[in-house]
């Protein structure tokens, strides 16, 4: 809070106190205690000692004496305040600011009319719709079950009212209300408490005279029965909006790896929509693993994943586009804009939507995610950046965000990103939910404030064992309690609110100590220990299974408007990109230059004139450029389809056609070859002196190009490391090389490959070979000198 933002709350807060009566003592303590709160004591005193003297709060005055303090001014006064202040505040700074308003009337309870007009000019500047504050109103002000029926209102107590627009959580036996505000427009919520029973917030005791911001990760401990959570106050306001319905139940998992060895052992929970489901673990514990089972990426060797009572491995096609994955690794094409991946990715899933249609959706979501102002950014790569590390990971939930699916799965979306980034990325989550949506996330060394976010944590140790499933905020309690701590009842810092999630694995990893106080290789528990203690202390949520069918939220395109998008998409790629166009531009025709130049033979060591019959080059010349062809082909397309490979497994969940990708990368790469060939033969050709042959010298080179192309895409789809596919280049050229019927005869080559007066079998294979011999014979028996 800046230092405007409070002093002029001081005087809103004095302008209200000294109404009907001058400040009381009750009021004056409630500021205090609330300035002690956001400060320290020293800056809170200076704070103090400015309220008390605008509110004119002093015990010795006389009623005269304060009544001349009350002045109409003060409305005047407080509308230039709020406009002052205005701007500077968000929207839940302002929602926030007004029920601290309301908080310090609620501290002696009197709630006149010139205080509730003050706060009336308060709500019309701050822009807060009347039925907020009519919900605000209602929540500050009664006390009894059967006035707070009130939308935006829920109730947790013991009585028999029935609510017929607010929401109410009975309980066992409460002195007094538990009463939760929603204000729907900034999704906060707040707490307060009318009894005077010993009810917790967070570990620390409910003040009547107070209220609660109600945060993520909250948790209301009652004098009896079972705690109350945040999830479970959301999901009760959830219940009237029209959310997609989603039963998710992960049935006795195991997941063995090729070697055999075990990665996931007899995993079970089950959860519903709108829910943000954190998954934690040490070093190996299987975290990714699990998400790419729980994804459909991998199926599991045992057990079963229902998603409304489908088997998500097994029936595949009843939930397609139901998934959404987003891997810890980049999936956006480096040389298009912000708003061309978006696009292209918008393309691939509406196919009844036009072009106009698309851009508006693109840029509702751009404006939504913050991300409009950099549209038309290059996104470049991690290394060469244009945006910034949270604009793409936020571009990456964008991806997937478009199309809404009903369940995403996200790996270490926070990884390499600054805390401000990182919390900005999971509020984007987090507000996902808001509409239904369920969301796996692997998440590691989370700060408290991310942390608290989750409505459930799963917690996997070393070898796959799940040894906690619940609310984020009691694992800690959980953890503390099987280590008999002292402070074991305490979840989080009384003083700050902070967790601290690192606790968790401290606990869970502990070494056993010797007897010269030095920590042994043993664990005190072992993983198989810690699942033991879950599954015999804790109970797994049990969730009825959904009857009706997920929403498919995918209209695929068909396969010749998907092979026209991939199209487009890789061209604008590519010409975006003007080191490559360049280089695959000057390349060919530089290499024709070179090699024609180098092998321009004169024969008459008295003549400057070129004859082309004396020139006894042209074989090896033909024979250099297929080389050419053969390297200029593979190096242009070799790493096609494994740059592309992040990209193509998101696709892989919207079930895109893979023929249609591959034509438009052959298409494209062909494209290249023609003009490459063309140009390296229009300057070889030239300087040499062979006319008339121009097409056979380009066919012929033409195909060496698209063989090498094919072969190149080949070796891209097959090997996982760009390192490793150059290194087979060399490999592959050189037998076409060798066996290419130039460099060496075929009847000198090994006995073993073939007989003398035939072309070895092995030669019969080589593309090289057939371009080199209808080359020779065609320069020979059809070129206009020759004739």
């Amino acid at each position: 809070m800046s230092e405007e933002i409070l002093r002029a709350l001081m005087e809103l807060f004095a302008i209200i106190a000294k109404q009907d009566g001058g400040a009381q003592d009750t009021e004056a303590e409630y500021v205090h205690s609330f300035l002690i709160q956001q400060l320290n004591e020293e800056t809170a005193m200076e704070y103090y000692t400015q309220f008390t003297e605008l509110a004119g709060y002093d015990k010795n005055k006389t009623d005269r004496e304060i009544q001349e303090l009350i002045s109409v001014r003060d409305s005047v006064k407080t509308l230039g305040i709020c406009r002052k202040i205005n701007k500077s505040l968000n929207q839940k700074q302002k929602v926030v600011v007004l029920v601290r308003l309301f908080e310090l009337i609620n501290a002696d309870r009197r709630f006149t009319e010139k205080r509730m007009e003050i706060i009336n000019t308060v709500a019309d500047v701050f822009k807060i719709t009347s039925e907020e504050f009519k919900s605000v109103e209602a929540f500050v002000i009664h006390n009894d079950s059967s006035e707070l029926d009130t939308k935006g209102i829920l109730v947790i107590n013991h009585d028999d009212v029935v609510f017929v627009h607010g929401k109410k959580i009975k309980s066992e036996a409460i002195d007094g209300n538990v009463v939760i505000l929603q204000v729907k427009s900034t999704e906060l919520y707040f707490l307060r408490y009318t009894g005077n029973q010993n009810t917790f917030l967070n570990g620390l005791t409910l003040d009547n005279k107070r209220i609660y911001l109600f945060a993520p990760g909250s948790t209301i401990k009652l004098p009896k029965g079972k705690p109350v959570y945040y999830t479970d106050i959301v999901a009760r306001y959830m219940e009237d909006s029209e959310v997609t319905k989603i039963s998710f139940e992960c049935v006795n998992l195991n997941f063995r790896f090729p070697n055999g060895e075990l990665g996931l052992r007899n995993v079970s929970f089950a959860d519903t929509h709108g829910k943000l489901i954190g998954i934690m673990g040490a070093s190996g514990a299987g975290k990714t693993t699990l998400l790419n089972v729980l994804c459909g990426i991998n199926s599991p060797s045992d057990g079963a994943i229902l998603i409304n009572g489908l088997n998500l491995h097994t029936q595949k096609d009843k939930l397609e586009g139901v998934i959404g994955y987003i891997p810890q690794d980049d999936l956006l094409i480096e040389e298009l804009t912000v708003y061309q991946n978006l696009f292209f990715s918008a393309k691939q899933c509406f196919k009844g939507k036009t072009d106009e249609e698309i851009g508006l959706l693109v840029d509702k979501t751009l404006r939504n995610l913050g991300l409009y102002e950099r549209k038309d950014l290059r996104v470049g790569s991690p290394l060469n950046k244009m945006i910034s590390g949270g604009q793409r990971k936020r571009l990456n939930i964008a991806l997937e965000l478009i199309r809404e699916p009903s369940i995403l799965y996200v790996d270490e979306p926070t990884s390499g990103l600054s805390s401000r980034d990182s919390e900005n990325v999971m509020d984007l989550l987090s507000e996902l939910t808001l509409k239904g949506k369920l969301i796996f996330v692997v998440i590691h060394q989370p700060s408290s404030d991310i942390y608290k976010m989750f409505d459930q944590m799963m917690i996997l140790d070393t070898g796959g064992y799940l040894i906690y499933y619940g609310n984020p905020v009691e694992a800690l309690v959980y953890f503390k309690k099987e280590d008999n701590q002292i402070n074991s009842e305490t979840g989080e810092c009384p003083t700050c609110g902070n967790i601290t999630p690192e606790l968790i694995f401290n606990i869970v990893e502990a070494k056993v100590v010797d007897e010269f106080g030095r920590y042994t290789q043993n664990r005190k528990v072992t993983p198989i220990g810690w699942n033991e203690r879950f599954h015999k202390k804790l109970e797994l949520p049990i969730v009825e299974t959904v009857k009706e069918s997920p929403p498919i939220s995918l209209s695929i395109p068909s396969w010749f408007k998907q092979f026209s998008i991939y199209t487009l998409r890789d061209i604008l790629s590519k010409i975006s990109n003007t080191q490559y166009i360049l280089l695959n531009l000057i390349e060919a025709p530089l290499l024709g230059f070179i090699l024609a130049y180098i092998i321009r033979y004169i024969a008459d060591p008295n003549s400057d004139k070129y004859i082309f019959y004396d020139n006894e080059n042209i074989p090896p010349y033909i024979f250099m450029s297929i080389v050419v062809a053969m390297f200029l082909g593979l190096t242009v397309s070799a790493e096609e389809i494994f740059r592309d490979r992040k990209i193509l497994k998101r696709e892989a969940f919207l079930n895109l056609s893979r023929s249609s990708y591959l034509i438009s990368k052959i298409l494209i790469l062909v494209g290249i070859s023609a003009i490459q060939s063309f140009l390296f033969v229009l300057v070889g050709n030239s300087i040499l002196g062979i006319n008339s042959m121009f097409f056979h010298y380009w066919f012929s080179l033409f195909t060496i190009f698209v063989f090498a192309n094919l072969l190149g895409l080949n070796i891209s789809a097959t090997f996982n490391s760009a390192v490793t596919i150059y290194i087979l280049i060399p490999l592959l050229i050189i037998p076409q090389m060798a066996l290419g019927g130039a460099m060496f005869s075929f009847d000198k080559l090994n006995r073993s490959l073939g007989v003398v007066g035939k072309v070895p079998w092995i030669a019969e294979t080589m593309a090289s070979r057939w371009a080199y011999e209808a080359l020779m014979v065609n320069q020979y028996m059809n070129n206009d000198f020759e004739k």
